[in-house]
């Protein structure tokens, strides 16, 4: 009984773990709002036409941002930001179809462009499709070392397909990343659990 109820309380902590990573930097679903108030304050400080329209997103007429940003990312040389944008806030309205086309769109101007890439990745991850989740968190951190989150996620997606040892060295990779001990210490023992045989719970 207090095995059971010691995997109940990994599942709980797994998940608030996964949610809280997820509201860091350089996530698809939660990084939409802090990417927003940086726009915004792009827009104060510039006439980035890009930045000026994500910031009419979030204000008393958010249509108006969009028709700009999809005039941006239609004229005939497409502004590559715009289009990346229309993907996030599909993703924030759960057009999780139009969002995966606006962000492949994006790679098709820029290829590489590393958070099309990302967004993908993030996006490949919550359906389970685990192989090309890691091949996009893998190119975002060889492209660009702020993208440290992407080894908490291919950990998460190596657990995903059983593959406990690619997991857990992962996990001890990400560790020196982790915001804080709280965080340090609920990887710690995820890494714990895999390397004793039982699952962390991180993808419950």
């Amino acid at each position: 009984m207090r095995n059971r109820t010691g995997q109940i309380a990994t599942v709980i902590v797994g998940a608030a773990l996964i949610a809280f990573v997820l509201w860091m930097p350089r996530q698809p679903e939660s990084a939409a709002p802090a990417m927003t108030e940086m726009a915004s304050a792009d827009a104060v400080l510039s006439d980035d036409p890009v930045a000026i329209a994500v910031e009419k997103v979030s204000g008393a007429n958010p249509m108006e941002g969009i028709l700009e940003l999809r005039a941006l990312a239609e004229q005939e040389e497409p502004e590559v930001d715009a289009v990346v944008w229309l993907g996030v806030f599909g993703i924030q309205s759960g057009q999780l179809d139009k969002a995966r086309e606006r962000f492949s769109e994006a790679l098709m101007i820029e290829p590489g462009h590393v958070e099309a890439t990302w967004q993908l990745a993030m996006l490949d991850m919550e359906e389970g499709a685990y192989d090309r989740a890691v091949v996009g968190f893998e190119a975002c951190m060889d492209a660009d070392d702020t993208y440290s989150n992407g080894l908490f996620f291919t950990a998460r997606c190596y657990e995903a397909m059983g593959k406990t040892e690619a997991a857990v060295i992962r996990y001890q990779q990400y560790l020196p990343y982790a915001p804080d001990t709280i965080i340090s210490a609920r990887v710690l023992d995820f890494i714990t659990r895999l390397e004793s045989g039982e699952s962390s719970g991180s993808n419950e």
